[in-house]
């Protein structure tokens, strides 16, 4: 009896890892596609504002409602996970073929900003 017990706990736990794996790589399939171009097809450049001392999240927004990223919420994670600058304000000219990465070290670089 405690030996049937013992292996029903085990395949309890064996399941629950499963799970947990298959979660995961679930999740990292879906930021990899979110970090992804919107349109690799569209070259046409959409000019973007981006406020002096706007917040990580804001400028996630403001992206989204131009239709240069995915999931806002996904940006705004890379931003705070991957940013080695502060955002610039400015103006940029962004293109939906940029993934978020290219966007996110345009979005750092003074350069690239118009004032």
């Amino acid at each position: 009896m405690n030996e049937q017990k013992l292996k029903k706990q085990n395949r309890l736990v064996v399941i629950i890892l499963l799970l947990l794996l298959v979660a995961g790589l679930a999740i990292h399939q879906y930021f990899n596609y979110a970090l992804r171009p919107v349109d690799s097809a569209n070259h046409q450049r959409v000019t973007v504002t981006i406020p002096r001392g706007a917040t990580d999240d804001e400028v996630a927004k403001i992206l989204k409602e131009k239709q240069l990223v995915r999931r806002a919420y996904v940006f705004s994670y890379y931003l705070q996970t991957h940013k080695t600058k502060g955002v610039k304000a400015g103006k940029f000219k962004l293109a939906r073929t940029q993934s978020v990465p290219q966007i996110a070290t345009e979005l750092q670089s003074s350069r690239a900003a118009k004032r």
